[in-house]
């Protein structure tokens, strides 16, 4: 389900306020933030899931995690979550905030579902090496363009947060 926040939530404290503004009532949920990267010629950035994935083990995914109560601000998470995956050594951009998605997945480490709030922003790689700081989470990191995508092998909220992002271009 797309929750429709047009402004971009700073915090948690923020994004309280808006869903309360915007009247959005949402079941009980935890907060994550995903970069939708993109490189210079257009090709999609993913990550292939590990087996100590929470879900999609062996699918293509987004780099992005949960929100941390030590985290400032959503994108000081997003920056972090960026780091300990794919290392200090990349030049990175975080370009502008997408939107917000509420999916309801199964964690297989808590042995539950849970809804989440994934907070979108589209990021752009600019170069470095992207290093695996997360074995058991990613097997490695690959380069699509949107239209060569294997669907297949794409994590099914990946495909839908892509599509989200195109659909939300179109209109801008």
């Amino acid at each position: 389900m797309y929750v429709e926040l047009i402004n971009e939530p700073e915090n948690n404290d923020e994004l309280k306020r808006l869903l309360l503004d915007e009247q959005i009532e949402l079941p009980e949920y935890r907060t994550a933030v995903i970069a939708l990267f993109m490189d210079s010629n257009d090709n999609i950035l993913l990550q292939r899931r590990g087996p100590k994935s929470r879900d999609e083990v062996g699918k293509l995914e987004d780099i992005g995690g949960a929100v941390e109560e030590r985290d400032f601000s959503f994108r000081d998470a997003l920056h972090r979550e960026i780091i300990e995956e794919v290392g200090e050594g990349i030049g990175y951009s975080i370009d502008k905030y997408v939107g917000a998605c509420l999916v309801y997945k199964y964690d297989s480490r808590t042995d539950r579902n849970v809804n989440w709030l994934f907070l979108l922003y589209k990021c752009t790689y600019v170069d470095g090496e992207l290093k695996i700081n997360e074995p058991g989470k990613c097997l490695g990191y690959e380069f699509y363009k949107m239209d060569e995508l294997p669907i297949d092998e794409v994590a099914k909220t990946t495909l839908d947060f892509w599509r989200y992002y195109y659909e939300k271009e179109k209109v801008l």
